[in-house]
């Protein structure tokens, strides 16, 4: 028999008073040393393992757990990688829709029920103090309602920024190659470092365009969630710039309680979609079909699918046609800035919507533009107004040391480029000498008079860009063209005079390195710091110029013709009912 401790007591009040003392003593030891524990293993993993971040949840910070009865939130035994998202705990830190009151204070056209729409900006944490601010101080200024996603979940003055990762399943984000960028960041970030040292020094394996095809569906649910009795959720990337009065005009035109998924159609394979850095609208309507099929089951599918994929929205479009929704394709939304914009008759009238890939110079030169025009009355405006005041006063017959961004057709001499994508050369292909796979396709195609040339001589004769030839075609090619183009590379008034001989030629720029572009359109263009400039000998059109100098001309007669010949405009509303029924859309009926 074994003999009891003597220090054990004996009785049943000491024993009780005994473990009640080692039970507080356990309590005081994890509360007060287990976190040094985790500290320094902390500051280990941060020095030999930085892509791998240590983080527990703030002591005083009470932490929700999210339950779910359904069947398809059934843990698979593992522990579940994906937590459907609750209200955000930092959801009472955004500030509500601001008052009437107050954007009239800031020169904001006051447009009732603007507070029903909510605008989602995304951008990246190595950039957010770059093209963050001007955007608040310009068009977030006068949006009543918004949210503001980053990489991580951050603080900006008095602004919250949401993690738009937040709600990616850990399995991805601490493991997965398209996070490594990611988990660098979280390391600088602890460490209280510029994040924008990683887009200057490229310390990160990775970049920032690995994490952005995984932000575009947890955004789209984050902010249903956040709100969801929002009419409109519009998405935006900050360096674009949306024409707020414009879209709130554009969307009244649609019934929130249908499922909208509105944007400009680009496609990837066979699938549809509204590019991410033009703008995209979903509806309420659209929200709660997508709210439905957001669960477990179908978060791990889209998780999977997404690390395979190119591009976020592309699987965001994929994921709303699971949902039932498919995208309609609206007009007023453009891939780049002004200076790259094409002004012409066609888009005269069409109403602005969005410009993509602009600067804080394009974003202040649109608000400046846009507040003049609507404190004077206006309601709306089209691309016609931009044109008069943000265009055609840099417009002249010809601009030292500007690039107007001429590209259609290009002179560069017997052995250059030449010719545009409307442009085709004659090459001659050895039937015989393809594949039989490829002549059955082109067989298919040819006309009876095509394919009786075929049979005579055994020569396919092909429409051909003008890089597609050899050398000796081009050659050949060469010949074709009229003297005039022949010599539009030698100097600033033979490449005039091509753009002259060329009725469709609104533009024209000259490299003094022998190039000579030419554009069907209006181009603005941009400033071109070429060192010296290019000058013309007066009597006999000479060139004096650096080999660099560059000079950029518009036909400004031909101009002139282009807005003469421009249809009367209408207001925004009635242009865009014009085009739905040209498109077969059935928009709300007015009233």
């Amino acid at each position: 028999m074994l003999r009891q401790s003597s220090w054990w007591p004996r009785g049943g009040v000491g024993r009780i008073l005994i473990t009640s003392l080692i039970v507080v003593l356990l309590m005081v030891v994890s509360r007060h040393y287990l976190p040094s524990v985790h500290e320094s293993a902390e500051k280990v993993v941060s020095q030999y393992a930085p892509d791998i971040h240590l983080q527990r949840p703030p002591k005083d910070e009470p932490q929700e757990a999210y339950v779910d009865d359904s069947d398809d939130s059934a843990s698979t035994g593992n522990g579940s990688p994906y937590e459907p998202p609750v209200t955000s705990i930092h959801a009472a830190k955004e500030p509500a829709p601001t008052a009437s009151s107050k954007l009239k204070l800031r020169g904001c056209p006051v447009i009732p029920s603007s507070a029903d729409y909510l605008v989602s900006m995304k951008t990246g944490a190595t950039e957010l103090f770059a093209k963050l601010p001007e955007q608040l101080l310009t068009t977030l200024r006068c949006v009543p309602n918004y949210m503001i996603f980053s990489d991580l979940e951050q603080e900006m003055g008095d602004y919250h920024i949401y993690s738009s990762l937040e709600d990616v399943s850990d399995s991805y984000k601490y493991s997965h190659r398209d996070f490594s960028f990611y988990r660098r960041l979280l390391d600088l970030y602890a460490k209280g470092q510029d994040l924008s040292l990683l887009q200057i020094t490229k310390q990160a394996e990775g970049s920032a365009w690995d994490l952005d095809k995984w932000e575009f569906i947890p955004i789209t649910h984050k902010v249903y969630r956040e709100q969801p009795h929002v009419k409109w959720y519009i998405f935006l990337e900050a360096d674009s710039y949306m024409a707020w009065s414009n879209v709130l005009k554009m969307l009244a035109l649609y019934d929130p309680e249908e499922p909208w998924y509105l944007g400009a159609p680009h496609y990837y394979g066979d699938i549809a979609f509204a590019h991410g850095g033009m703008g995209y609208m979903i509806s309420n309507g659209a929200m709660r079909l997508l709210d439905k099929i957001y669960d477990h089951k179908h978060i791990l599918e889209w998780e999977r699918r997404v690390s395979e994929s190119c591009c976020g929205d592309v699987e965001l479009a994929v994921v709303l046609q699971e949902a039932g929704i498919n995208i309609t394709g609206i007009p007023g939304l453009y891939g780049e800035s002004l200076a790259w914009f094409e002004w012409d008759e066609g888009r005269w009238c069409e109403p602005a919507l969005s410009w993509h890939h602009v600067r804080a110079h394009d974003v202040e030169a649109l608000w400046q533009f846009e507040t003049k025009l609507l404190s004077g009355g206006s309601s709306h405006y089209v691309y016609r107004d931009l044109f008069h005041q943000l265009v055609e006063p840099h417009l002249a017959a010809s601009r030292d040391d500007w690039d107007n961004m001429s590209r259609d057709r290009i002179y560069t001499g017997p052995t250059g480029r030449h010719g545009d994508e409307d442009r085709r050369y004659m090459q001659e292909i050895r039937w015989e000498d393809l594949e039989e796979d490829e002549r059955e396709d082109i067989w298919k195609g040819l006309e009876d008079e095509q394919k009786a040339s075929i049979e005579a001589d055994g020569i396919y004769r092909k429409d051909t860009r003008w890089d597609e030839l050899s050398e000796e075609q081009q050659a050949l090619a060469w010949t074709d063209l009229t003297d005039i183009e022949k010599t539009a590379h030698e100097s600033l008034p033979h490449c005039r005079a091509a753009c002259e001989d060329w009725s469709e030629c609104m533009q024209f720029w000259f490299m003094a390195s022998g190039r000579c572009h030419l554009h069907r359109t209006v181009r603005l263009g941009h400033y071109m710091e070429t060192g010296r400039r290019v000058t013309v000998d007066e009597d006999t059109g000479a060139l004096a110029a650096a080999a660099n100098g560059s000079v950029a001309g518009w036909m400004m007669e031909r101009v002139r013709g282009m807005k003469e010949r421009a249809e009367e405009c209408r207001s925004v509303p009635e242009w865009i009912r014009a085009h739905a029924e040209e498109e077969g859309i059935a928009l709300r009926r007015p009233g």
